[in-house]
C-alpha cells in the first residue's frame, strides 16, 4: 500500500500549491482595486484645486500648499494600504500552508501506521510457519523477505512477554542470517542467561563469536565450546569448532586432540571427513614443528679469555641456510663465564610468521657483542657457524674462538 501513501502526499502538495496561488491572486486583486480608487480620488481633487485656483478662489500660495498636502496624504494612504495588504497576503498564505502540514501529518499517521500495522499483522501470522523453517534443516531455507517477517513477528512477541531461551535463540539465528550481528549477539546473550545448558544455544553463540573474529571473541567462544563438550562430549559440531578455535589461537595440541576425537565419532560417509583429515594433518605438522628444540652449548677458547668484555652480551641464533639473514630464533643474555647452555624453539622467534619450525635446515651461530646489538660490530667475538638438519631435538656445540 505504499503507492497509496505516495499518491496522497502528491495530491496534498498540489492542493497546497493551488490554495497558495488562489489566496495570493485574490489578495493581489483586492489590493489593486483599492489603489485604483485612491488614484481616481487623487486626480479628481487635483482638478478641483486647479479649477478653484483658475476661478480666483485660491491664491498661488494657497494653491501650492493644497497640492503639497494632497500629495502627502495620497502617498501616506497608499503606503499604509500596501502594508495592510502584505500582512493579509502573508496570513492568507500561512493558512493553507498550516492546513496542508496538518493534513500531511494526519495522512502519514493514518496511512503509515496502517501500513506498518498490516506488515506487523502479516509477520505474526507467518511466525509459526517460518519458525519451523528456521528450526528444521529439511525444509528449504527461508528467503530474506521471510526472515525479515519472522524477525519482526518474533521481536514483537519478545517485547510483549520477554519470551524464553528458545525464542531468543531463534531470533538470534534470524538476525545472524540477516547479518544483523549486534542484535544476534545480544539475543544469544539473553538466551544464554536464561539457559546455559542447551547445546544449540552454546553452539550457535560460539559459532557467531568465531565469525565476528577478535581474540576476545575467540576466547569466549572457547569457553562456550568447552562447556558444550562437558555436556555432550561427542558433539560433532562442537568438536569441529573447538579444533578450529584452538588452531587459530596457536594451541595445536588441543586442535589435534579435538580433531582426532572428531574423526572417531564422525560417520565414515560424512562429506566433512576429508576436510577434517586435512585439518588434522596440518595441525599435527604445526605441533611437530612447534615442538622442535635446539640446544646449544657455547664455549669460549682459552686464547680469548682475556678479551671477554665485562658483562658481555651473548647472542645465540638460528638462520636459514640459504635465505633471509633475519634470525628465525634468537637468545640474548649477559654472561660472565663459560660454558653457556641455551635452548631455542619457536618461542624465541623474532617475528610471528617466521619461525624455526618452518625451516628444514638450521644455521646456528653464536657471538659476543661489545655494544648489546645483534648487528656485527668491530671487536665482537664469534664462533664458526654450524649447519644441522631440523629435527625434534637437536644439540650443537659452538666455540667462540675469533675476533670479528
Amino acid at each position: 500500500m505504499n503507492w497509496l501513501l505516495i499518491l496522497s502526499m502528491v495530491l496534498l502538495a498540489l492542493l497546497a500549491l493551488v490554495m497558495v496561488l488562489w489566496f495570493g491572486v485574490r489578495q493581489r486583486a483586492q489590493q489593486l482595486t483599492r489603489l485604483d480608487v485612491n488614484r481616481e480620488l487623487y486626480a479628481q481633487r487635483q482638478e478641483e484645486l486647479s479649477q478653484e485656483f483658475a476661478d480666483g478662489l485660491l491664491s498661488e500660495e494657497a494653491y501650492q500648499g493644497a497640492l503639497t498636502e494632497l500629495d502627502k496624504r495620497f502617498v501616506s494612504e497608499n503606503s499604509e494600504l500596501e502594508q495592510l495588504q502584505e500582512r493579509a497576503i502573508g496570513r492568507g498564505i500561512w493558512l493553507p500552508a498550516v492546513l496542508i502540514v496538518v493534513l500531511a501529518a494526519v495522512g502519514y499517521t493514518l496511512f503509515g501506521s496502517w501500513n506498518q500495522q498490516q506488515y506487523a499483522d502479516e509477520a505474526r501470522r507467518a511466525l509459526p510457519t517460518l519458525a519451523q523453517q528456521v528450526l528444521s534443516d529439511q525444509n528449504a531455507a527461508p528467503s530474506p523477505q521471510q526472515l525479515e517477517l519472522f524477525a519482526l513477528g518474533l521481536r514483537q512477541r519478545l517485547q510483549q512477554d520477554d519470551g524464553d531461551a528458545m525464542a531468543w535463540m531463534l531470533y538470534a539465528r534470524a538476525a545472524t542470517a540477516l547479518q544483523q550481528f549486534e542484535q544476534a549477539l545480544a539475543a544469544y546473550e539473553k538466551a544464554y542467561a536464561m539457559d546455559n545448558e542447551r547445546p544449540a544455544i552454546l553452539l550457535g553463540y560460539a559459532q557467531l563469536l568465531i565469525n565476528v573474529g577478535g581474540a576476545e571473541q575467540l576466547q569466549q567462544a572457547a569457553r562456550l565450546l568447552s562447556q558444550l563438550l562437558r555436556i555432550d562430549p561427542r558433539n560433532i559440531d562442537g568438536l569441529s569448532l573447538t579444533g578450529a578455535v584452538a588452531y587459530q589461537r596457536g594451541d595445536y595440541q588441543q586442535a589435534v586432540q579435538a580433531w582426532q576425537l572428531l574423526e572417531q565419532v564422525l560417520p565414515a560417509d560424512d562429506p566433512r571427513a576429508d576436510a577434517i583429515a586435512q585439518a588434522l594433518a596440518d595441525a599435527q605438522q604445526q605441533l611437530e614443528g612447534s615442538a622442535r628444540t635446539l640446544t646449544v652449548t657455547v664455549q669460549l677458547s682459552e686464547d680469548l679469555q682475556s678479551q671477554l668484555p665485562t658483562d658481555a652480551t651473548l647472542f645465540v641464533y638460528v638462520k636459514a641456510v640459504d635465505g633471509a639473514p633475519m634470525p628465525a630464533a634468537v637468545v640474548r643474555q649477559v654472561v660472565t663465564e663459560f660454558p653457556v647452555r641455551v635452548q631455542l624453539s619457536d618461542a624465541q622467534a623474532m617475528l610471528p610468521d617466521y619461525k624455526m619450525s618452518q625451516l628444514n635446515r638450521w644455521q646456528v651461530e653464536a657471538r659476543i657483542s661489545t655494544d648489546d646489538r645483534i648487528e656485527i660490530s668491530a671487536g665482537d667475538l664469534g664462533a664458526e657457524p654450524k649447519i644441522v638438519d631440523a629435527d625434534t631435538s637437536v644439540e650443537v656445540e659452538l666455540v667462540i674462538d675469533r675476533a670479528l
